[in-house]
């Protein structure tokens, strides 16, 4: 990419940093009086606390080409959305096209961009892991203060959550699970609001009961609809055989299924004969695992043990050019911490971490559990699942990363920002650059408000990632908007993702909504609902009052329903006299066909 290729900004100072795109000029009186290194960002305390952060597109378009020594000055606002105004009117305005790029080309495949999104965003991730990994071995220089920031940040974000898991002793109740059985009781009514037959809704059920001190499960299910209950049928797991019974099908026959040699018994089988197709002759599975286990995963171990690397490539320097922001109106100047990561170690390390994951026990167990569903299939799936990987870990930095962390009085981290585009490259993918830049304007908590995003730059197309946040925590509720926004230079293949809940503490009700606005489909759910009889540590009822499933504003299926946890007495019996299914002949088979159609 060109050095005078800039994120330009709303700062009216050559000082704040350079970036990589400028804007279009918004319409009279929408601007403000604050700004980030992408775009402008007014008053975010102004806004209550609970109506959404309204959001608009980011205008892309990129800047003239101008000679390096003067791009400095070239300080333009992207605007974006600020709560109860809009910078553009009316619908969404379409992008201009680049400039100097041809009248009419076919689109390209944005997925290469959107990788180098996730790129840049685990970038930030390492980063930050590694400052918080070194918090006891430095004091006193940029580090131990970017390392303070990263904490309060974690503490902020402690706040976010709801109370219920506390209250219903989740925790307590999941032990519990290893010493006592435990019934689940699902009970969900769903209706068609657009049918007009006899069934236009239907109910649920399933009466579940876990133990897994004796590695037993069973699983009773039921359908019904206008007051008719009729028993589907049972499931009964013992150790690591699966025993089925559907009386409307097969009357009182039972079957079951050890997975423990399930490859080898299968190929073994006239079921592997009819259908003409192997498993592996090793492939098995594991009903009751050992709930003991580290939750902390292979993959985390193997991202811990690459960590180092990039760790010791880091440089921490204190940012001598303090840069204003304006929050709640008043503008200040804060300085931060710039951190450099090395890009040959970054590199080396991510194709270390790419390798140890496609060699991992975690991810050929993860393949193997796709065998049975892919059959003949299965090699060229695992094909594409490698290559996915190989893409995800494959973006490689042409430059070492430079990323400025922006402090507050308080410690608080308030900006989070590339001073200037980071020249990548992909074997597979086309893109060119990346660049961040995201405020955390809350005036109680920095991350109250989140505004900001992520660019990535091919040739003459530029992707964005954007987010806006605005939440609130007080003694009584918790309330969040959030909206995701993965934008092109044409507007009309946007896609928009919005999430809002609202968690009330002291009676555990809950109210959510989500929605992804995709080309062409608006497809909303939506809830609200309970928990009730709370008897912490050993059981609870978890009650969906509405819920709701919409495309293009159209209700598609309504339901409600309860689930219920207790603490139980029950004695799971294994069925007598069942018929091992892989043991059954071709004609049994074919009995088994015709008696339950039939």
């Amino acid at each position: 990419m060109e050095e005078n290729n800039r994120l330009e900004t709303n700062t009216g100072s050559p000082d704040s940093g350079s970036m990589l795109y400028s804007a279009e000029s918004q319409p009279p009186g929408t601007e403000e009086s604050g700004h980030s290194a992408v775009y402008g960002t007014g008053s975010q305390a102004e806004a209550s606390g609970t109506e959404p952060v309204k959001t608009v597109p980011v205008q892309l378009t990129k800047s003239a080409v101008t000679e390096p020594e003067s791009a400095a000055p070239m300080m333009q606002p992207i605007q974006f959305g600020q709560p109860g105004q809009s910078p553009v009117s009316g619908p969404m305005q379409s992008v201009p096209p680049v400039q100097g790029a041809p009248a009419a080309k076919p689109k390209k495949n944005k997925s290469g961009l959107v990788v180098g999104i996730l790129c840049a965003a685990a970038v930030v991730i390492v980063i930050a892991i590694g400052a918080m990994a070194a918090k006891s071995l430095f004091v006193g220089d940029p580090r131990t203060q970017l390392t303070k920031g990263i904490a309060n940040m974690a503490k902020e974000m402690a706040q976010y959550q709801s109370s219920v898991a506390g209250d219903i002793g989740l925790v307590e109740l999941n032990r519990l699970k290893d010493t006592e059985p435990v019934r689940t009781n699902i009970d969900l009514s769903f209706t068609d609001p657009e049918a007009t037959g006899t069934f236009s809704s239907f109910d649920f059920g399933v009466d579940a009961v876990t133990d897994y001190k004796q590695k037993m499960a069973q699983y009773d299910v039921s359908l019904g609809t206008y007051g008719i209950d009729m028993q589907v049928g049972s499931i009964i797991a013992a150790d690591n055989t699966v025993y089925l019974s559907v009386p409307i099908l097969f009357q009182e026959d039972v079957y079951s299924l050890d997975l423990t040699n399930l490859g080898r018994d299968f190929n073994n089988s006239a079921w592997s004969a009819l259908i003409e197709e192997k498993l592996p002759e090793d492939y098995a599975l594991t009903l009751f695992g050992d709930r003991k286990e580290s939750k902390e995963g292979e993959l985390t171990e193997i991202l811990n043990r690459h960590s180092s690397v990039t760790l010791d490539s880091m440089k921490f320097e204190t940012i001598r050019q303090k840069r204003e922001f304006s929050f709640g109106g008043t503008p200040a100047e804060y300085g931060g911490v710039r951190v450099t990561m090395n890009k040959d170690a970054y590199n080396e390390s991510m194709e270390a971490v790419k390798n140890d994951i496609l060699a991992s026990d975690s991810y050929k167990a993860f393949m193997e559990g796709y065998q049975a569903t892919y059959m003949g299939d299965f090699d060229e799936f695992k094909d594409d699942m490698d290559y996915v990987i190989e893409q995800l870990f494959g973006v490689r930095f042409e430059q070492d990363f430079v990323l400025d962390v922006y402090l507050d009085r308080k410690g608080r981290i308030v900006n989070i920002s590339t001073p200037e585009d980071i020249a990548v490259s992909g074997q597979d993918i086309d893109i060119e650059s990346v660049a961040v830049d995201v405020n955390f304007s809350g005036s109680e908590r920095a991350l109250d408000t989140i505004e900001g995003g992520i660019y990535v730059q091919s040739a003459d197309e530029i992707l964005y990632m954007g987010i806006s946040r605005n939440a609130v925590v007080t003694k009584d509720h918790y309330s969040e908007d959030l909206t995701l926004r993965i934008q092109g230079e044409d507007t009309e293949d946007d896609i928009t993702f919005q999430y809002a809940n609202d968690w009330g503490y002291n009676d555990q009700t809950f109210d959510l909504r989500m929605s992804m606005d995709v080309p062409g489909t608006l497809m909303e759910i939506s809830a609200d609902g309970a928990y009730t009889d709370i008897v912490k540590g050993e059981g609870y009822t978890f009650r969906l009052n509405h819920g709701a499933v919409s495309i293009d504003g159209e209700d598609v299926l309504l339901l409600v329903g309860t689930i219920e946890t207790e603490t139980v007495d029950n004695t799971i019996k294994v069925p007598e006299d069942a018929i091992n299914v892989l043991e059954m002949s071709e004609a049994d088979i074919a009995g088994l066909f015709y008696g339950g159609l039939f």
